[in-house]
């Protein structure tokens, strides 16, 4: 894809030690693309607010905040992608670590007609605590290290090192990719075809709602075909405990989505443009 620039939408709350890893990770990205870096901040207090001070004179960097009044991350970021200047956006979690090559793999797999999202290393409770207190670089790792100094937190050395899989997006006659378990944590694609879908559906309300699920089913309504960029865009999730606003009693929204037939968020991009003018 041509060098155009790419913004990096990262959604975070009360996360600040994850943050700043995936700021650093991000600051030693193999470089060749401009990018600048969003943050989609639901509330947190004024430790996240530190870390992207610290980290603006290495990165752009721009903190993009708003009031904590529930679980607001879809709104979040689509603030923060209303303030982006990318024609390309990609969408992380603080909690995601970007290997180093994380972004030229990423554009490398950019086409139109795409939209991209990836795999995951769950890393465990103990070895997030090393990665976060003892500093370990494992963005930098390559597979070998990986195998070398950490065997037992990649189950799957697969999502490391290009394996079988082959569906890319330079590939269209591979099936689309689906991620494991339908975790969502990586979003790439162009910016006209996210306002295209009008963003985010800040109905989401709950972190069961399923506001990545939600968007990918209409993005592939609307036309788009869902690519892997390899594994070199794999992300080392950081362990955290599962939050507890979880119900069985009340449908999450993406149900109500793959039952419906909008390809457009209910409330999304477009409403939260009006309200803020």
């Amino acid at each position: 894809m041509s060098s155009s620039r790419t913004s990096i939408v990262i959604a975070t709350y009360e996360e600040a030690a994850f943050l700043d890893r995936t700021l650093q990770a991000l600051s030693e990205q193999q470089q060749g693309h401009e990018f600048e870096v969003v943050i989609a901040d639901d509330g947190s207090g004024d430790s996240v607010a530190a870390v992207v001070d610290d980290w603006q004179s290495q990165l752009p960097v721009r903190h993009v905040w708003q009031p904590d009044d529930g679980f607001r991350k879809a709104r979040a970021l689509n603030s923060a992608a209303l303030a982006a200047t990318g024609d390309y956006l990609i969408f992380l979690d603080a909690d995601c670590v970007p290997r180093r090559r994380f972004l030229n793999s990423v554009r490398t797999a950019a086409r139109p007609g795409w939209f991209l999202t990836t795999k995951r290393v769950d890393l465990s409770e103990a070895f997030t605590s090393r990665v976060l207190d003892d500093g370990l670089p494992v963005w930098r790792w390559s597979a070998m290290q990986w195998l070398v100094r950490a065997p037992r937190e990649i189950g799957r050395p697969g999502y490391l090192i290009p394996g079988r899989d082959r569906r890319r997006p330079w590939r269209p006659q591979q099936p689309d990719f689906l991620p494991p378990y339908d975790a969502y944590c990586l979003f790439g694609l162009e910016r006209e075809r996210f306002v295209e879908v009008n963003g985010y559906d800040a109905r989401c309300s709950r972190s069961d709602d399923g506001e990545d699920q939600d968007l990918a089913i209409r993005l592939r309504r609307s036309g788009l075909r869902c690519g892997w960029p390899g594994p070199a865009a794999t992300v080392l999730h950081l362990w955290h405990p599962a939050r507890s606003d979880k119900t069985p009693t009340v449908e999450p929204v993406f149900r109500q989505t793959e039952r419906s037939t909008h390809v457009e968020a209910l409330i999304g991009l477009r409403e939260l443009a009006d309200a803020q003018r």
